[in-house]
């Protein structure tokens, strides 16, 4: 009787501590010391491009723009609002909040998809003259901050903010860490069908910034790449041309700016073949073109799949507008037991916010 008396007694006080232990509270110290070790442990961030790539001197342009002591102020500020950040994890958090206001200076909109990229946003808002002066001469105009009122799930354009992000800057642990998990999502058949669409003579009616398309040579030079670089992706795609996990060999000889040049992934070109292919698990079938370092911290639970089949069809890519299967490639399979699968829209990845683009 003695036994099942401390037995029971045990139990009420293993449930105790364990309530205890995952207190609001606990989980946010948690959080920050997890925080803390992780960006202890990554280099610092570098260039928000890559030394020449054609975004370079966009992105130097918005370097120039940000005014003197700003960055310097807006570390104050985090470290009255978040006494335990770290100083390393600022550096990134500022950092892709620069990347992200590039982003903003080639499209029409894109939604904000990290809360923590999100923060520094909010606190270069409390300075409203030097945020006034950024927007304007970076952009000529204000980039509002619009919140939706609640966190949603917004795919298509996550999967568009993949591509582009991938396309301009390098995949990293630390950039990972901050956005979530890249390359989730196909992009979709209307993503794909704007972006072949567009013309550079009615660029209003496209995805893309039209205003810094007009008025920015520096915006519409990147703009220009992109769609090139999109354009020869799909090319290949549709001719069934599987890219290589190491580069984007194929797009060599008929675009001299393909990934490979400046040290980017594959991944940005093997998300455009699978958005026309219908695999089983997209992101299981994009996980090999990551960089190594990032392909070991996906979530845990990939399956094997099979990842497109179909024969080529320059045509197809118009079709099939309520979903995600297009037509185009050869068929092969794509099995890896220890690839991640998730198609879900997690926290981390989708937030309640978003820059517009001006027009």
């Amino acid at each position: 009787m003695k036994t099942i008396i401390i037995i029971v007694a045990l139990i009420i006080v293993a449930i105790v501590i364990a309530r205890r232990s995952n207190t609001p509270e606990r989980q946010t110290l948690r959080r920050i010391r997890e925080n803390e070790r992780f960006f202890n442990k990554v280099d610092p961030p570098g260039a928000l491009v890559p030394a020449g790539h054609p975004a370079e001197a966009l992105a130097n342009k918005l370097e120039a723009s940000i005014p003197q002591h700003y960055e310097a102020q807006l570390w104050q500020r985090i470290q009255s609002e978040h006494p335990n950040m770290p100083y390393q994890e600022f550096e990134w958090r500022w950092h892709e909040m620069k990347r992200y206001m590039l982003i903003c200076a080639l499209f029409r909109e894109m939604p904000m998809f990290s809360s923590r990229v999100d923060d520094v946003w909010h606190e270069m808002l409390m300075f409203t003259r030097e945020y006034e002066q950024l927007c304007t001469r970076f952009y000529g105009y204000m980039l509002h901050h619009s919140p939706h009122g609640g966190t949603v799930s917004q795919p298509e354009q996550r999967a568009l903010f993949d591509w582009v992000y991938g396309e301009l800057f390098p995949l990293e642990r630390a950039n990972t860490n901050l956005w979530g998990t890249f390359f989730r999502q196909p992009l979709s058949s209307s993503t794909l069908n704007e972006l072949l669409a567009f013309s550079e003579y009615e660029p209003q009616q496209s995805l893309f910034n039209s205003s810094m398309f007009e008025h920015s040579p520096d915006a519409r030079e990147v703009i220009l790449h992109l769609h090139r670089r999109f354009t020869v992706q799909s090319q290949a795609a549709l001719r069934g041309e599987r890219p290589e996990q190491s580069t984007s060999t194929y797009a060599a000889a008929s675009d001299p700016y393909n990934s490979s040049v400046f040290g980017l992934s594959a991944a940005g070109a093997a998300c455009v073949y699978y958005s026309y292919l219908p695999p089983a698990d997209f992101s299981t079938c994009v996980d090999p073109f990551l960089p190594s370092e990032i392909r070991e911290e996906r979530p845990a639970g990939g399956t094997s799949s099979s990842c497109g089949t179909g024969s080529s069809s320059s045509d197809n890519y118009s079709s099939n507008n309520d979903s995600n299967h297009h037509g185009g490639g050869h068929g092969h399979s794509c099995s890896s037991s220890s690839c991640s699968s998730s198609s879900s829209c997690s926290s981390s990845s989708c937030s309640s916010c978003g820059g517009g683009g001006g027009d």
